[in-house]
């Protein structure tokens, strides 16, 4: 049986993200004995005659579609990703008597909506290492697959993402981060947050020494030096993303890496840790400054917490990038006005702000907006939730906080930064994420 992943990601901005999910996959496969192939359409301008050539020369017997993202979760300029799906999926049923599965975090959402918005029969939410052998061995057993099928949460110890399934060369010379991945799961609370729908809510962490040995891997191999944690969060539990920093530390390896922090969990010693580590900066998904809106949105944190691991990252050497989520439950000018203030009080290298909460199912702000009269619909095409104290003017506001802050970048209009600059960044050899270079080269910036 032959199998072709295609991962229906085309986003570039503001660089292409490897998909990793896939190689997980795929790696899972062929541990079975099942012939496998990714097919990736992010480079790709004619993806009808690259998937006409793949089926005409591979004729794989099930095709798996992964989706990343259904939309870019940015108000107000927001980027529909499903019409295009739809348009590669139903190319593939024209020219493919395959089998027909769709999964990834994406899909994983809303996934009856999305497996009828498709036209296809077979779904897999969650993890799919396990499950999709589980679904093939069904096929060829010959029973009937249709359905969602669902994962079970499992350990990760035993998952591996072969990088050789993907083009990793044009990645990294498109500016592309390599993503690692020490854990799954989440049992922070936030309350619009997917992640513990998509990984669960139990956190199950790889070893330690099998993570710096992976990057060991990738550095040797393929000479990539610059690395992205792609956890919900890094430092949480503490003493893991201790145990990676010593690991890494102890292999004496040349990189750099970032991830995405919790600002309860940094010290003065962990920060120290890091730096020897190579971790070149940290971004902290506070989403507000205000301990009201903290308080709402359920992110186990303060105020304090947020000035004291911004001071502590800037005097150990650290890039800090603040992340903010604007316009929640509960937000209004005050609030506002204490989140900037508190922002200009850090001064952090980077502030990348969000406005409005998109809403997702089986999450608390879904709840909270139907209370409030939201018509939801479908949940395929995007609504973001609002607070009623800033719907006619919090993007106004946002931007004019921004222009007179060069080290604010506002994630709800897409394309902030010119592609173009980034990529002269890129081809000078300057790596990390986008927040690194605006902080870096904001006096040089021009829109």
């Amino acid at each position: 049986m032959k199998i072709l992943l295609i991962a229906v990601n085309q986003e570039k901005y503001p660089y292409p993200v490897q998909p990793i999910g896939l190689a997980y996959i795929a790696s899972a496969l062929t541990k079975k004995g099942y012939s496998t192939k990714i097919l990736d359409l992010c480079f790709v301008d004619d993806f009808k005659s690259l998937i006409k050539e793949h089926i005409k020369s591979y004729y794989p017997d099930i095709i798996g579609f992964s989706i990343r993202n259904i939309d870019s979760t940015s108000y107000p300029e927001t980027i529909y990703y499903l019409p295009k799906i739809f348009e590669i999926v139903h190319f593939c049923k024209e020219h493919s008597n395959a089998h027909m599965i769709v999964g990834g975090s994406g899909f994983s959402i809303a996934p009856q909506e999305i497996l009828q918005y498709l036209e296809l029969n077979t779904g897999i939410v969650g993890e799919g290492e396990d499950l999709f052998c589980e679904v093939i061995e069904r096929l060829n057993q010959g029973k009937d697959i249709s359905g969602i099928y669902r994962a079970n949460i499992s350990q990760i110890d035993d998952y591996s993402a072969s990088r050789d399934f993907l083009e990793i060369e044009k990645y990294i010379s498109e500016g592309s981060i390599t993503s690692v991945q020490s854990k799954r799961g989440c049992h922070f609370e936030c309350i619009y947050c997917t992640y513990p729908i998509i990984e669960g809510r139990k956190v199950r962490v790889r070893n330690p020494f099998d993570v710096a040995c992976e990057l060991e891997i990738l550095n040797k191999k393929y000479g990539i030096d610059y690395f992205c944690f792609v956890d919900n969060v890094f430092n949480f539990p503490l003493n893991h993303a201790e145990s990676i920093c010593n690991a890494i530390i102890e292999k004496g390896l040349k990189i750099k890496w970032t991830g995405f922090f919790h600002p309860k969990f940094i010290t003065k010693d962990f920060v120290s840790l890091l730096v020897q580590a190579g971790c070149s900066g940290v971004e902290l998904g506070i989403d507000s400054a205000s301990e009201k809106v903290l308080n709402i949105l359920k992110k186990g944190f303060s105020t304090q917490h947020i000035i004291d691991a911004v001071s502590l990252c800037k005097q150990g050497g650290l890039n800090v990038c603040c992340c903010l989520i604007l316009g929640g439950p509960g937000e209004d000018i005050a609030t506002l006005k204490d989140t900037f203030e508190i922002m200009d009080k850090t001064a952090p290298h980077a502030i990348l702000a969000y406005s409005g909460i998109r809403i997702y199912p089986k999450t608390e702000i879904e709840q909270i907006a139907i209370k409030e009269g939201y018509k939801l619909g479908n949940y395929l095409e995007p609504r973001f939730y609002i607070s009623e104290n800033l719907q006619d003017n919090l993007v106004k506001i946002i931007k004019n906080f921004a222009s007179s802050h060069a080290n604010f970048i506002y994630g709800g209009i897409p394309n902030e930064i010119p592609l173009e600059f980034l990529k002269r960044m890129r081809k000078r050899g300057v790596k990390g994420p986008l927040w690194e270079l605006k902080s870096k080269f904001s006096r040089n910036f021009k829109k």
